[in-house]
């Protein structure tokens, strides 16, 4: 009995002490790497439940292909009226392309403060048949704003590509010269299978998931959603990183507002 007691403490006394070297010799490991590796080793745990939003470029369209050529003039350079400080830029991703579920997807554009009042927003299909046209107002002060179609002028058609185009107005009528953009989308149809994978997630959890799909239309317009539930320090940093991570770090400290 007493062999077995002592053989029991002996287990435990050599367990003990092959944690406590083991132990030991993790902190050691720890405290010698170098600073940026001590922060890249607690980066990668702070990570682990990241807000963060990434889009997926490499996105395979589910209905036409492509364009050939998804690049206008000006698609993503900035531009501006004569007198403004500052230029206009759309919020593209580098693809200038992506998918979106709406029917009537919102075209979002960095707005300096600006003499301009309005805007013209078009679709075309990939005939360059316009589709429809519409003159939207906008604010005086600068920030992100989104564009829409009213609801009368018609929905896009599931499956097809768009070629959207938005000049803006300098003066009192639209001139050649004015700054125009455009970018494509392509609508996909909601599906029972995308009506699951989305159910129960939070306004910013499926942000993310139109990330990665390719949603690049949805992901900033449910981001805009995001904003009026989140605090400035909750929502600020993750809209930077999105910008910044899409090569829109121009316009990363801009604020995301309501036209």
């Amino acid at each position: 009995m007493e062999a077995k007691t002592m053989f029991s403490d002996l287990r435990r006394s050599g367990l003990s002490r092959l944690f406590a070297l083991s132990l030991g010799l993790e902190l050691t490991i720890l405290v010698s790497l170098p600073a940026f590796g001590r922060a890249e080793t607690l980066s990668k745990v702070a990570n682990t439940n990241s807000s963060s939003i990434v889009f997926m470029e490499n996105f395979d369209p589910p209905g036409d292909g492509e364009p050939q050529d998804t690049f206008g003039a000006g698609s993503r350079d900035g531009s501006r009226c004569e007198g403004d400080s500052a230029a206009f830029r759309p919020v593209m991703s580098a693809r200038n392309y992506g998918l979106t579920l709406s029917d009537r997807p919102q075209v979002f554009v960095y707005v300096p403060e600006t003499t301009a009042r309005e805007v013209v927003l078009l679709f075309r299909d990939e005939a360059q048949q316009e589709y429809h046209r519409a003159f939207l107002p906008i604010a005086a002060r600068s920030q992100v704003v989104g564009f829409q179609l009213p609801a009368d002028r018609g929905l896009l058609s599931v499956g097809k590509n768009y070629q959207w185009s938005l000049a803006v107005v300098c003066g009192e009528t639209l001139q050649p010269d004015d700054p125009v953009f455009s970018g494509w989308v392509q609508r996909v149809e909601r599906t029972e299978t995308i009506a699951r994978q989305l159910a129960g997630k939070s306004t910013l959890e499926r942000a993310q998931w139109y990330a990665k799909q390719g949603y690049w239309y949805d992901t900033i317009a449910t981001l805009a959603q995001a904003k009026s539930e989140l605090e400035p320090g909750e929502f600020d940093p993750i809209w930077q990183q999105f910008l910044n991570s899409v090569g829109l770090g121009a316009i990363a400290t801009e604020r995301l507002g309501e036209n």
